[in-house]
């Protein structure tokens, strides 16, 4: 049967090698080389790894004590109050640049470290002498503050594209 379908192709050749694809094929194989993957992926699997590495390096390299005493609960107090702060402001910023449905795509990340700082906060409260909950719960809110920040600079990276997009298209 292969010789059949080889003789075949073989006599028939200048019929095959006649036939062109139509304009419609070259420009779906030019859209399907011009579109651009997401970057969310690789950006959200780095900040997981960021994190689980920040944790990872808590529990093992955390072996020495340090005294709780009143400046150092007052100095996390500082310190807690501070990220919170500047995690909300970038909340905003983010959210008054994106539409309902794009907020959700890009917070649902940091929601799932808020639920973990609630859970971080629950333990810290049974037990305020454990620095190693305290780290946990600052590298938590410095990990927030980290993916918020880089979710910024993308948005005014695609706005700044969309802009030079638009001037050349002016032009």
């Amino acid at each position: 049967m292969g010789d059949q379908l080889e003789k075949f192709i073989m006599e028939n050749r200048e019929v095959f090698d006649d036939a062109t694809p139509s304009e419609n094929v070259w420009k779906g194989i030019d859209n399907d080389l011009s579109k651009k993957r997401s970057i969310w992926p690789t950006v959200w699997k780095v900040a997981a790894m960021l994190f689980m590495a920040s944790t990872i390096f808590l529990m093992i390299d955390r072996n020495a004590e340090v005294e709780e005493g009143p400046y150092l609960s007052e100095e996390f107090n500082q310190a807690e109050d501070y990220y919170v702060k500047l995690i909300s402001q970038r909340k905003q910023e983010i959210k008054a640049q994106l539409t309902p449905e794009q907020q959700e795509q890009f917070l649902v990340e940091i929601d799932q470290l808020d639920s973990m700082y609630v859970e971080l906060k629950k333990t810290y409260q049974t037990n305020a002498s454990n620095d190693r909950v305290m780290d946990a719960m600052i590298n938590n809110l410095q990990l927030r503050l980290d993916i918020l920040n880089k979710q910024l600079d993308i948005l005014q990276n695609i706005k700044n594209q969309n802009n030079e997009n638009d001037i050349s298209i002016e032009i």
